[in-house]
């Protein structure tokens, strides 16, 4: 039988939210190294050893798993893609950036072009038709707006 009650909205993602996940990553990340090191020298005296940062780091991922549902984040897939190719995602990030960067002085530069060009337009038109310009270009900037 079905409940009659709407389903819960999920909470919003606040800071309280992603500080507690960054912990948790950041905490997995950590035992996944210790792991690392357990298992690079490993001796049959560190088998309990092991088996405690296991079961630290399945802790860890239950808690993160139970932290999922209070998240609301859309990554990209391109930055998905790039993390599932082995690279780093801050790199993604700084060649974003910078791409960003390039394609906003491109614009400016064109901005800047088409300025120059409707100075040096409108003085040509007062060079030359002198009586009609004021008129002419008081139009254009009215049709402008």
């Amino acid at each position: 039988m079905q409940s009659s009650r709407p389903e819960a909205a999920v909470p919003e993602f606040d800071d309280a939210d992603r500080e507690a996940i960054e912990k948790k990553i950041q905490e997995s990340l950590e035992t996944l190294s210790q792991i690392r090191v357990t298992v690079m020298n490993h001796e049959s005296a560190d088998e309990h050893v092991l088996q405690q940062r296991v079961d630290r780091l399945i802790r860890g991922y239950a808690d993160m798993h139970l932290l999922k549902d209070r998240l609301n984040v859309n990554v990209p897939e391109e930055v998905l893609t790039y993390i599932k190719d082995g690279r780093n995602p801050d790199e993604f990030t700084s060649q974003f950036m910078e791409r960003l960067a390039s394609e906003n002085q491109f614009t400016n530069g064109k901005i800047s072009a088409l300025t120059n060009f409707k100075q040096e337009y409108e003085a040509k038109i007062r060079e030359f038709f002198p009586e009609e310009a004021d008129q002419r270009i008081g139009q254009q900037q009215q049709q402008q707006r």
